[in-house]
């Protein structure tokens, strides 16, 4: 996260927040140069997160920004980070099918080699894409991004003192999303909730931004932004448990379809694969079926974890916290006394004496 000037929370707030924004775009661009190297195997992942830091930026402080970036850009860069989805997800779902193929009992293997060619293929194809696409497209966008937030810094319309401080915009800002947070979580019936466990996640890594970028200037926020990634963490296991479930039954049915296209393409031709084709591990259903059941297991876990850890316990501390930041990031205004007349001097002066 780079680091803001130290009187951030006293500047006016339309240049303050231009200024964190632009801060936050060097970051995407310096994130985006790395997918260029092919053993930088966190490249996308940081790329999306300063992606996501940007944009959580734009989206909080609009008030104040206004029509700086039009809602029309913003779009485009949202539409560029669902781009980087696939890939980012065939990734994580690689990871998780590797920690815990050794639990799937041998007979129930059958498929997992064809999974994971699946799951390569439609990451490399992404990466490929991304790679080929993605740096032509955020450079334009870049551009017009940031020739808007220097706009914006620039522009000292708010200076004045009847305008609002970047410390009051940034606390309404945090309030805004505590709120989120709470509703999104008191939406949590069962493992099943995924919209709600997936605005949760979302709800709680704005507000972790938010506060990594007041790390600087406020004493709690860096502590609460820890706590905030425990919070985070766990919905993005529950969240990508709930992917993982969904993709195992898709890949279940693909396996059967494709495992009925070779039939038919055995008994027309004889054989399964054309001439000259590169034979491919064999589908079956019994390895991803199997894997769906550990992440059913996983994602009623986390989903306990989640009810007893936060719900019950660490949320409301942690909503308390968040409030009382809030109130600290508002500047007090200097209290100025009414002029009071200052008292005549009395002088006594002694009675003459007869």
């Amino acid at each position: 996260m780079p680091k803001s000037p130290g009187d951030l929370l006293a500047r006016p707030a339309r240049s303050s927040a231009a200024l964190v924004g632009l801060a936050l775009l060097d970051g995407t661009r310096t994130a985006l140069r790395r997918l260029d190297d092919p053993d930088d195997g966190e490249a996308l992942h940081d790329f999306r997160v300063a992606l996501r830091r940007l944009r959580t930026t734009l989206r909080g402080f609009r008030p104040e920004l206004g029509e700086a970036v039009p809602k029309k850009l913003q779009r485009r860069l949202r539409d560029v980070a669902r781009a980087t989805s696939a890939g980012r997800d065939a990734e994580v779902q690689l990871a998780w099918i590797r920690d815990h193929s050794g639990a799937v009992g041998r007979g129930s293997r059958g498929g997992l080699l064809w999974l994971r060619a699946r799951l390569v293929g439609r990451r490399d194809r992404a990466y490929a894409g991304i790679r080929e696409d993605l740096p032509p497209l955020f450079g334009r966008l870049e551009r017009r991004v940031r020739r808007a937030l220097t706009r914006a810094q620039n522009d000292r319309s708010d200076a004045s003192p009847g305008h609002p401080s970047f410390g009051t915009a940034a606390a309404r800002v945090l309030r805004e999303q505590t709120a989120e947070l709470e509703q999104e979580l008191a939406a949590l019936r069962s493992p099943g909730d995924e919209a709600a466990i997936h605005g949760a996640r979302i709800a709680v890594k704005r507000v972790r931004y938010l506060l990594e970028s007041l790390a600087g200037d406020v004493a709690d926020a860096a502590a609460l932004a820890v706590r905030c990634k425990e919070l985070q963490d766990l919905l993005g296991e529950l969240h990508d448990a709930h992917v993982l479930v969904e993709e195992l039954g898709d890949a279940v049915a693909d396996a059967a379809a494709e495992r009925a296209r070779r039939l038919h393409a055995l008994t027309v031709r004889g054989r399964a694969d054309r001439p000259g084709q590169t034979a491919r591990p064999a589908p079956a259903s019994a390895g991803p079926l199997a894997l769906a059941r550990l992440a059913s297991e996983s994602e009623a876990r986390l989903f306990e974890r989640l009810v007893a850890e936060w719900l019950d316990a660490k949320l409301p501390a942690l909503v308390r916290a968040l409030a009382a930041l809030a109130d600290q990031l508002i500047p007090v205004a200097p209290v100025r006394l009414a002029r009071s007349t200052r008292p005549l001097r009395v002088r006594y002066t002694p009675r003459a004496r007869p």
